[in-house]
């Protein structure tokens, strides 16, 4: 799909958040390489069993894309697997919610093992459910009689076993990583090296923030990692040490970024990449300050870090991009920039003084701390 209407149904949503949620799917369709033909909306109460949209709205939908020449439908609100289907029979496209548009983005951007592993166990517990319910229809029970009982149950009881055992076996290959990464972890607390962990909104400039550093430190840009505008450019955890000054030293871990509404498949898909989080001494969050839905963005975070158990970690606030604000006057974070090096010396203070680090010396770490699976490589940077 390289051309979609952007479809959704406003339920209780205000105005502006529900423009605001527009404007987010366009994103993630952007990121997708899905082009946005038009977008249609439709105000009500409640959802339509069958189709989200009554009658009308479906026929002025595929009115819309016969009319905008798109190749697909992509839906702004989740989907059951019945909605999905009714959809697109009466319209004669392709339909996918916004979850499976996120599964689509994570599939593309994944290059590591783990991060295969991680998609495909989120995508096949987004499978499951749809599953039963798109299939009910093809495996209804042929006639009342005790011998003719349970034809359609059976296959889809065989479909859903199957998608279980799936997904057990992929949690076990999992598994097996994440005993790598606690041989890994435990590396990591035995050089005493403090730990940082980059979190925020997608997008807000993490990754860019990271290589701001590994740069400003003159660190082999072969060590610098993936960074894009664009949703979701990171999905593997990636860890450098940086030295700040002297021999004052830390440990930072970039990681997947947050969005509103995030699948909870997905984050249990992702548990062991955002270990990282749940484990560091300090957490930087990132927030793009260019941005003028910022502070709905880090109530989005922070809900997120409640949902992982992370709350309660030491937090320092970065707000990104000051070379695209004419005026800041918020006191409780560092404004700097990753693009022209602003505030990056004041950050380096900072983090001096809030890791409570003094010029003693940490441990000299070879091959045996970087790490043995390929998913989280760590480098010294000198």
């Amino acid at each position: 799909m390289k051309s979609a209407v952007l479809a959704g149904l406003r339920t209780q949503e205000t105005e502006e958040s529900w423009a605001q949620k527009l404007d987010e799917a366009a994103l993630l369709c952007e990121a997708c390489g899905i082009e946005v033909k038009t977008r249609l909306t439709q105000k009500a109460q409640k959802r339509h069993p069958r189709t989200l949209f009554g009658s009308g709205k479906v026929n002025e939908l595929k009115q819309a894309c016969e009319a905008q020449s798109a190749e697909g439908i992509v839906f702004v609100n989740e989907l059951t697997g019945i909605q999905t289907r009714n959809l697109e029979q009466e319209t004669g496209f392709p339909v996918i919610d916004r979850s499976a548009l996120i599964l689509e983005i994570f599939e593309r951007r994944a290059r590591t093992r783990q991060a295969h592993l991680q998609v495909e166990a989120a995508r096949l517990a987004y499978q499951l459910p749809r599953l039963i319910e798109g299939q009910i229809h093809a495996d209804q029970q042929q006639g009342g009689g005790v011998r003719n009982r349970g034809t359609g149950e059976t296959r889809l009881e065989r479909s859903r076993r199957t998608i279980e055992k799936q997904i057990r076996n992929i949690r076990l290959e999992l598994d097996q990583l994440k005993l790598q990464q606690a041989v890994q972890s435990h590396r990591r607390r035995q050089s005493g090296l403090p730990r940082v962990c980059l979190i925020g909104y997608s997008n807000a400039g993490k990754s860019s923030l990271m290589n701001a550093l590994l740069s400003l430190r003159s660190i082999s840009p072969a060590k610098q990692v993936a960074s894009a505008d664009q949703l979701f450019a990171t999905l593997d955890s990636a860890t450098r040490r940086i030295k700040l000054a002297g021999r004052a030293e830390m440990l930072l871990s970039d990681t997947v970024g947050f969005v509103r509404d995030l699948p909870d498949f997905l984050l249990d898909a992702f548990e062991s990449t955002l270990q990282e989080i749940q484990e560091a001494d300090l957490l930087m969050e990132v927030i793009d300050a260019s941005d003028p839905q910022w502070e709905l963005q880090h109530e989005i975070v922070m809900r997120t870090l409640h949902r992982l158990h992370a709350a309660h970690i030491d937090r320092m606030r970065i707000y990104n991009k000051a070379d695209q604000v004419p005026q800041w006057d918020r006191k409780d974070g560092l404004l700097l920039s990753c693009l022209t090096g602003q505030g990056l010396q004041e950050l380096i203070a900072g983090l001096i003084s809030r890791l409570n680090l003094t010029d003693r010396a940490f441990p000299e770490i070879g091959d045996e701390f970087s790490s043995q699976v390929s998913y989280n490589e760590d480098e010294r940077g000198e």
